[in-house]
C-alpha cells in the first residue's frame, strides 16, 4: 500500500514537475489565444482594483467573477508573472480534487486506477495553457469539480440536503466566471430534481433564482457580457465543426474499448440504424453549411484535411463517423442529449477545440451512463492506455504550435 502511494505521489509531481517546465517556456496554444488573452484582460484587472464594476468594454465578455478575485490577489501579488505562478499552483489541484471526485463517486473502485484517470487533467492541453496564463477556465472547473464533489456527497444518503445548497453555491460561482456554464447549471438540476422530492426541489429552485440575480444585475449594469458574444450564424457550421473536434475524446474511449475490451459486443441493428441517422444529419448539415465562414470551427481536423490533402474530406469522415461513434458510446437519451447540448451551445464564430476541455472528460466519467467507461474503471491497463493517449495529444498539440500550422 505504502508503495502504491509513493508510486502515486511520484507521478503526480512529475506531472507537476511538466506543467513546471511548461511555464518556463511560456508554453500557449495555437495563434496565442491565451497569452494574448491575459495580456488583453491586464489593464481590465487593474481597473477592476479601483471599481469591481468596471465596464470589460473591449476586455472580455466573460463573466467578471475570476477577473475579481485576480484584481484582488493583485494587491497582494502585483507582479504579474509572481501572480500568473500563483495561479498555476492552484490549477495543480484540480486533478487532485477530481481524483478526490472520483473516489466519492466510485467509492468501491481501486483508487489506483481512479488517481491514473485523473492524473490525465495534466496533459489536457488547455488546462495546461489556462494553468500557465491564469486564465478562468482554471477557477470554473475547480468550482465546478467541488459542486459536484457536494452533489455525490448528498446522493450518498439523500439526507443531507445542504449538500445540494453548496453544490449550487458552487456551480453559480462558475457561472459568474463563464457565463455559457448557466446552460449546464440549468440542465443540472434536472439531475437534482430526480435526486430529491419535490418540496426540496422547490426551495432549491428559488434558491438558485436568488443567486442569479446578481448575474440579471451585471447584464443591466454591462450590458456588453452579452452584445459582446458573436454568434457564427450557422447551426450547421456549428454542427458539423463542434461534432468532428469531439472525436478527439471519443477516439481513446471506443478504441480502448475495442483493443481491451474481452467480451466487448455491439448490437448490429443500432449499429446500422445510427449509420443511417448520420449520413443523413451529414447530408443536411452538407447541403446548408457554408465551408468558406468555417474559420477556425472545425477544430483540429478541419486545419489538417486542408493542410494535407488541400480539401475537406477527412473532415467530412470524421463527423460521420464520431456522430456515429457519439451515438454508440452514449447509450441513454439523456447522455446523447447532455453532449448534442455541447455541440451548440458553443456556437460561436470562432470555437477553438479547447472550450470542450476538459469539459467532455469531466462529464463522460463523472456524469455519463455509458457502460465504455467501466474498461477505465476497472483495468489499471486501461487506465494507463487513457493516460498516455492523452500524452500523445499534448505532444501532438505541441507539433501545431512548433511548426506554426495555420490555415
Amino acid at each position: 500500500m505504502k508503495k502504491t502511494n509513493l508510486l502515486n505521489f511520484s507521478l503526480y509531481f512529475v506531472c507537476c514537475g511538466t506543467l513546471l517546465l511548461s511555464f518556463y517556456f511560456n508554453e500557449d496554444g495555437s495563434y496565442s489565444p491565451l497569452s494574448g488573452d491575459f495580456r488583453d484582460t491586464w489593464p481590465y484587472v487593474l481597473n477592476l482594483k479601483n471599481n469591481i464594476l468596471s465596464d470589460p468594454t473591449g476586455y472580455t465578455v466573460h463573466y467578471p467573477l475570476h477577473y475579481i478575485l485576480i484584481s484582488r490577489l493583485n494587491f497582494i501579488i502585483s507582479d504579474p508573472t509572481n501572480l500568473r505562478f500563483f495561479m498555476m499552483l492552484i490549477s495543480m489541484t484540480i486533478p487532485f480534487i477530481f481524483f478526490k471526485v472520483l473516489s466519492k463517486k466510485f467509492k468501491n473502485k481501486d483508487s489506483k486506477v481512479l488517481f491514473i484517470i485523473s492524473l490525465c487533467i495534466f496533459f489536457i492541453p488547455a488546462y495546461r495553457y489556462s494553468s500557465i496564463w491564469a486564465n478562468d477556465r482554471i477557477i470554473t472547473d475547480i468550482f465546478i469539480l467541488i459542486g459536484t464533489y457536494f452533489f455525490f456527497s448528498f446522493q450518498e444518503t439523500k439526507k443531507e440536503i445542504k449538500n445540494l445548497y453548496f453544490c449550487l453555491l458552487f456551480f453559480a460561482l462558475a457561472c459568474y466566471s463563464r457565463q455559457f456554464y448557466t446552460v449546464y447549471y440549468a440542465l443540472f438540476l434536472i439531475y437534482i430534481f430526480k435526486s430529491c422530492n419535490l418540496k426540496n426541489f422547490f426551495n432549491l429552485s428559488i434558491y438558485s433564482l436568488l443567486l442569479s440575480l446578481p448575474g440579471f444585475y451585471l447584464l443591466y449594469k454591462l450590458p456588453y457580457l452579452f452584445s459582446g458574444l458573436a454568434y457564427s450564424g450557422n447551426i450547421f457550421n456549428t454542427l458539423l465543426g463542434n461534432v468532428s473536434s469531439l472525436f478527439v475524446y471519443t477516439l481513446p474511449i471506443i478504441s480502448i474499448n475495442i483493443l481491451l475490451q474481452k467480451k466487448i459486443s455491439f448490437d448490429l441493428k443500432k449499429i446500422f440504424t445510427y449509420s443511417a441517422i448520420s449520413l443523413i444529419i451529414f447530408s443536411i448539415a452538407y447541403f446548408f453549411h457554408d465551408i468558406n465562414t468555417m474559420g477556425r470551427n472545425g477544430g483540429s481536423f478541419f486545419i489538417f484535411s486542408k493542410l494535407i490533402f488541400n480539401n475537406y474530406l477527412i473532415f467530412y469522415l470524421i463527423f460521420i463517423l464520431n456522430f456515429l461513434i457519439i451515438l454508440t458510446i452514449f447509450e441513454t437519451y439523456f447522455d446523447k442529449f447532455i453532449v448534442f447540448s455541447f455541440v451548440f451551445i458553443f456556437c460561436s464564430i470562432i470555437v477553438p477545440q479547447s472550450v470542450f476541455e476538459p469539459l467532455f472528460f469531466l462529464y463522460f466519467f463523472l456524469f455519463s451512463q455509458s457502460k465504455f467507461k467501466d474498461i477505465f474503471l476497472e483495468s489499471r491497463k486501461a487506465s494507463f492506455a487513457i493516460f498516455s493517449y492523452y500524452i500523445f495529444y499534448y505532444l501532438v498539440s505541441k507539433t501545431d504550435i512548433l511548426y506554426k500550422i495555420n490555415l
